[in-house]
């Protein structure tokens, strides 16, 4: 989604959205967030592994 259509849907100005996005962003790249980003991306690779495993025993299920 554009700015433009975000700021119709919300009814907000595009600049204000454009600030909004800016704000989120310096937010997510603060250092305090580290550890909380760590454990998001743990939890999605044991959500890949445990999904690769369930890949591989249907697959093994059907030969």
């Amino acid at each position: 989604m554009s700015f433009e259509e975000i700021a119709k849907e919300l009814n907000l100005s595009v600049t204000r959205v454009h600030q909004i996005y800016t704000e989120a962003l310096r937010k997510l790249k603060s250092p305090k967030n580290k550890d909380k980003w760590m454990a998001i991306f743990e939890t999605i690779d044991l959500i890949k592994k445990e999904k690769a495993k369930k890949e591989n025993l249907i697959k093994g299920e059907k030969i």
